[in-house]
């Protein structure tokens, strides 16, 4: 599992779209996000730079992501 922490979720409605954009990513599975922790946490091997482009245009940003 990784954890990916993320600054701009705010609110359910954020989860919602962060949820939505790594489900989207091929080779991530078991999204969970946590308004509360400011993270995303999933499984799956997928380097920075896949998020990164997947996050690209949005409000969120990567602040560190940590393997579990």
């Amino acid at each position: 599992m990784k954890i990916a922490y993320i600054k701009g979720i705010c609110c359910k409605g954020c989860a919602k779209e962060l949820e939505g954009i790594f489900n989207n990513i091929y080779g991530i599975s078991n999204v969970k996000v946590s308004v509360d922790d400011c993270a995303v946490s999933y499984d799956g091997y997928v380097s920075k730079r896949v998020i990164l482009e997947a996050l690209e245009g949005t409000k969120y940003e990567i602040e560190k992501i940590v393997s579990k």
